[in-house]
């Protein structure tokens, strides 16, 4: 399941897993869009999240959480 959403000129697409388990695993891309074209960086979120709008809202705060105090370029995993 996706999730997209604009955020001060970005866009957040949170991205989620169902787990074998039971749970969900969420991960996060912010696109930067400008005439030369899109740069992407991705972001994964440690541990597992009860269900599917959980694990969505946790990847777009965090998301929000990342352009506001700004970001490198490319894909790390958050702690915490």
């Amino acid at each position: 399941m996706k999730s997209r959403q604009g955020y001060k000129g970005y866009v957040i697409e949170a991205r989620l897993s169902e787990m074998k388990d039971g749970g969900f695993s969420a991960e996060f891309s912010i696109e930067e869009h400008d005439g030369s074209g899109v740069t992407e960086t991705q972001f994964f979120l440690p541990g597992t999240f009860p269900t599917q709008d959980s694990a969505i809202e946790a990847a777009v705060h965090a998301g929000r959480r990342k352009i506001d105090v700004g970001f490198e370029r490319g894909s790390e995993v958050l702690k915490g």
